[in-house]
């Protein structure tokens, strides 16, 4: 098993099975759950109503799923191997995120699957890790990416300007 990394920044035939990915935490404030609210338009009241946050079984309001699930997807970084994102699946929603708690992201390859000679899929297990160790959100992402190193290096040459003088 290779070392733990914060970055997927190989290619498709670089990636191995069991590899992990865990990255740093990032909290999350409440100016983050009132622009998702402005953003998406969920202004679901379990998200948006201290009042009536209060009176429910957690007592104070919850973080949407969605922004967590977006924040775990951004604390793991991506090199430009990364193509499209190609699915989603049996993603559950484990504990409750609030205003305050740390979220930390952990993803492990768990699946291959070659499309054609230049793309495969990679499938992560996706998880959210709270400040407390508990995982509060996982599901499986996979990821289109591009199969070999060379294609990579081609695709970023092509994407640069000239350099003028």
């Amino acid at each position: 098993m290779s070392k733990i990394k914060n970055r997927i920044d190989q290619t498709y035939d670089e990636l191995e099975l069991g590899q992990l990915f865990r990255s740093g935490g990032r909290t999350v404030t409440e100016t983050d759950v009132v622009n998702f609210c402005a953003l998406t338009g969920n202004w679901i009241e379990i998200h948006s109503n201290v009042q009536y946050a209060s009176k429910t079984r957690f007592g104070k309001r919850l973080v949407q799923g969605s922004l967590t699930y977006a924040i775990v997807t951004g604390l793991i970084q991506f090199g430009l191997g990364i193509q499209a994102n190609y699915g989603i699946d049996n993603m559950r929603f484990l504990a409750p995120v609030f205003i305050g708690d740390t979220i930390y992201a952990a993803c492990e390859v768990i699946g291959k699957k070659e499309k054609d000679a230049k793309y495969g899929v990679i499938k992560f297990l996706m998880k959210a890790i709270n400040q407390d160790g508990i995982v509060v959100q996982k599901g499986e992402w996979s990821l289109l990416m591009l199969r070999q190193r060379e294609e990579l290096d081609a695709l970023i040459n092509l994407s640069l300007p000239e350099l003028k003088d």
